[in-house]
């Protein structure tokens, strides 16, 4: 006998009660072409495999009750802010809060008791506001994983307007307000490195590399011209004292020919001008070839 067809009004996650009052019998609901990405929660299986942290964040929204949004970590996901892989690949519990005085309970869901007062929707999703959800965060990431995404709020790394370029003022009066919580201290030690105008994770990866080596701060894409006042292009970091300009070349640079054959125009343009362009991958941010990116860079500045 064949299954019985699932409504489309239930293409996206459903709850077992939304299931029933469609019709479904708790059989059919038990079938192996439906998935359950939470308890009490079913989602067809080839359509909609829940690989990634947004994935299962809508996969609880069927049933999630008034007073409760996606916080901490999760939220930083959803903001579209450098999380670690393991965040944003969905291996880690989800993070909700509840205004509703109870703490939420649930498999796979870290619940907390007090919820944001600022919200925002994200794909329709309720999610605390990217700043407080990085305050909350200081005890689930490591020190460098906060000062890269406190880089991304001051920056322009995420494609959400609400989670990129606010002011560094901001940042500070939320570690103010949110009193003396777990984490507090590693959020403070991370404030103090975040930089406004970073572009991409990366950039903050190795400034931090330099600056911990003892070389000096350097700037963060600048607009560059020559003595003529023709533009030059905007590195990633540079010291215009010697200049010394440092750019991250990501495999998207390799990928792209346009991009590729930009990259090599304005390293000439820099070379013309009397610019040294040290060029690096994500190879050269560890370990010994780290060690030789700093050697060489110091080299320079000397």
């Amino acid at each position: 006998m064949p299954r019985i067809a699932i409504p489309r009004e239930l293409e996206q996650p459903f709850s077992v009660a939304q299931g029933r009052a469609a019709g479904l019998g708790t059989e059919r609901m038990r079938g192996p072409d439906l998935a359950r990405p939470h308890h009490g929660v079913r989602v067809a299986a080839g359509g909609h495999p829940i690989e990634t942290v947004a994935d299962r964040a809508r996969g609880l929204v069927p049933v999630m009750i008034d007073g409760w949004c996606f916080s901490h970590v999760t939220a930083l996901a959803l903001w579209g802010l450098p999380v670690p892989a393991r965040v944003d690949r969905g291996q880690e519990p989800l993070h909700v809060s509840s205004s509703t005085g109870r703490s939420v309970r649930r498999n796979g869901v870290v619940g907390h008791r007090a919820a944001p007062e600022l919200l925002g929707l994200v794909d329709g999703l309720p999610v605390a506001e990217p700043i407080s959800a990085w305050v909350r965060s200081g005890q689930l990431l490591s020190l460098d994983e906060l000062v890269r995404v406190g880089d991304a709020l001051a920056g322009s790394w995420s494609p959400l307007p609400e989670a990129r370029r606010r002011r560094l003022g901001d940042l500070d009066r939320a570690i103010l307000e949110v009193g003396r919580i777990r984490g507090i201290t590693s959020l403070r030690e991370a404030r103090a490195l975040v930089r406004p105008g970073v572009e991409s994770p990366k950039e903050t990866e190795l400034r931090l590399l330099l600056t911990r080596a003892g070389l000096p701060e350097p700037e963060i894409n600048i607009r560059t011209f020559d003595q003529d006042g023709r533009y030059l292009g905007k590195p990633d970091l540079r010291y215009a004292w010697c200049r010394v300009a440092i750019e991250y070349e990501g495999d998207e640079h390799r990928r792209d020919p346009s991009r590729f054959r930009r990259d090599i125009r304005r390293r000439e343009r820099f070379a013309d001008a009397g610019w040294r362009t040290v060029r690096c991958t994500d190879d050269d941010l560890h370990g010994r070839r780290a060690d030789e990116l700093v050697a060489r860079v110091r080299r320079l500045l000397s």
